[in-house]
């Protein structure tokens, strides 16, 4: 992981760092899912850093960002601009937000779990 190396996560996302907006104006928040939408060809070509973030996307229900930045071990703001910058690259799309259609108690299990596992 490029944290591993000295880089502070923000530089992760320098473009998005300030604005952790989707381009479409949502807001990529602690609560939004998100999901790997690329190809393995295209994701092969990004950052290793980028790449444990697409890695962890990659399911059909998706991961919300607080379990992402749990398990990268970052704090929200790096990990949310990170987000930003995939969806803008089309790297990921934005699926909602955990609770759109109520509590998702798989989701809630598994943000618990990378809370405790901190």
């Amino acid at each position: 992981m490029a944290a591993d190396r000295g880089v502070r996560p923000f530089a992760w996302a320098a473009p998005r760092l300030a604005a952790t907006s989707a381009d479409d104006g949502r807001r990529v928040t602690m609560q939004t899912l998100i999901r790997t939408t690329a190809s393995a060809h295209r994701l092969a070509s990004v950052p290793e850093a980028w790449q444990r973030v697409l890695h962890l996307a990659d399911r059909p229900t998706g991961i919300a960002v607080a379990e992402i930045a749990g398990s990268l071990r970052l704090t929200l703001t790096p990990t949310a601009a990170l987000v930003a910058e995939l969806e803008a690259r089309e790297l990921l799309s934005h699926l909602g937000l955990v609770g759109d259609d109520g509590p998702c108690l798989d989701i809630l299990l598994r943000i618990r779990t990378g809370l405790e596992n901190l």
